[in-house]
């Protein structure tokens, strides 16, 4: 999906992006190209925690790490089998190397390997990725932001908790940036979240 034609400057780096309805504005005033600058993830890092996540919470932060490294292989697959806009395909490469990052942390807390990806979501999602990027993209941030959200509430490690925290606020961002490169105008679904988190039935099972 082409963007809307705005022409693309720099955002000032004393004015970040602190807020869904405050991406709506960057957007706007800066094009794909500046709201890809705002969404540059930082270096995600949790302080020490005393303790390692335990069992419950080790299955949990997998199923997230997974869903992270299934975000980055749907965006880096879009790019490879799609021809994007320069502007868009800027946004595109922040998003996969977001989610890469995300899912590397969440490897580092957990204790594993930063690899592998859900199945389910993948399929899911790969055939809209080429045939509605931006709205499946959505969809897709829209279900990391739910996930992360009800992991919140189950997390017993408080550096699962700060860093599951940190990587919220980025996705949730993301997800209102693209609601605007698609042209969502009904408030309920640019702040709104209908998406089902997924991946917590079996890793509590």
């Amino acid at each position: 999906m082409n963007p809307k034609g705005r022409s693309p400057v720099d955002l000032e780096p004393a004015d970040p992006a602190t807020s869904r309805r405050s991406l709506i504005r960057v957007a706007g005033a800066a094009g794909i190209v500046g709201a890809a600058a705002a969404l540059v993830s930082r270096p995600v890092s949790a302080a020490p925690a005393p303790v390692p996540p335990n069992e419950t919470d080790t299955a949990l932060l997998e199923q997230a790490m997974l869903l992270e490294l299934t975000a980055h292989d749907l965006y880096r697959d879009a790019l490879v089998s799609s021809t994007f806009p320069a502007e868009t395909a800027q946004l595109v490469e922040v998003l996969a190397a977001n989610h890469e990052a995300f899912g590397q942390s969440i490897a580092g807390v957990a204790g594993l390997s930063a690899t592998g990806r859900n199945e389910t979501v993948y399929d899911s999602l790969s055939a809209s990725f080429s045939t509605d990027f931006v709205l499946a993209a959505h969809q897709l941030e829209q279900t990391a932001v739910s996930t992360h959200t009800e992991l919140l509430g189950i997390y017993e490690s408080l550096q699962a908790v700060e860093l599951t925290a940190s990587i919220l606020v980025v996705e949730a961002r993301q997800a209102t940036v693209l609601a605007d490169v698609a042209g969502v105008s009904d408030l309920d679904i640019v702040f709104g979240n209908e998406q089902p988190p997924v991946g917590l039935a079996e890793a509590t099972a």
